[in-house]
């Protein structure tokens, strides 16, 4: 598993990505019970400011252990508020490759702010981590995610079925890879 940074602020024209703090909790409650967030993350299905509190502690755990690295998806030179969350997980043994993940408030969506976002940070884990491929597995019926897979330029790998446990069952999902861009150099770090 790679070190990652104990703290990473990203940016471009559209989107600030930073870590997420203890006082972004009240910023989770719209997110909490929606479907489109809650079914594949660990944000709490019910609002609650301990359960947010909790979930960003999670967080901050997660990228201390090496295991992930999530940050909150904020707009440009507009408040800090965060509209969402992209991430790296389940680094494989050797550290060559990663998954992708990211989810929005409903209120930030369909403006490309999802697609900025992973740029950002496949963009940092392809330099800084040495990532060769990043990994997205999104649900067949999610067609904006796999319209933001599409744009990112990840290539579509098929259906892996049985592929992904939540909420008590097994989901079938499509699967896309990120290859490392050519050009794409820098120290682990």
């Amino acid at each position: 598993m790679p070190a990652l940074p104990t703290s990473l602020v990203l940016e471009d024209d559209e989107v600030h990505l930073r870590d997420w703090r203890v006082d972004d909790a009240s910023a989770l409650e719209p997110m909490c019970g929606d479907p489109e967030v809650c079914r594949f993350s660990s944000v709490p299905w019910q609002y609650e400011r301990s359960a947010a509190e909790r979930w960003i502690a999670r967080v901050e755990a997660g990228r201390s252990a090496g295991r992930a690295i999530a940050l909150a998806i904020t707009e440009t030179g507009l408040d800090d508020l965060p509209l969402g969350n992209v991430n790296l997980v389940r680094f494989s043994d050797d550290g060559r490759s990663a998954a992708l993940g990211y989810w929005l408030a409903p209120r930030a969506r369909g403006r490309g702010l999802a697609t900025s976002a992973a740029r950002l940070l496949c963009g940092w884990g392809f330099q800084a981590l040495r990532l060769a491929d990043i990994e997205l597995a999104i649900l067949p019926e999610n067609l904006a995610s796999q319209r933001v897979a599409r744009r990112l330029g990840a290539t579509p790998r098929g259906l892996r079925r049985d592929s992904h446990h939540a909420e008590g069952r097994w989901w079938d999902m499509e699967m896309f890879v990120l290859g490392r861009p050519s050009g794409a150099s820098g120290a682990a770090g």
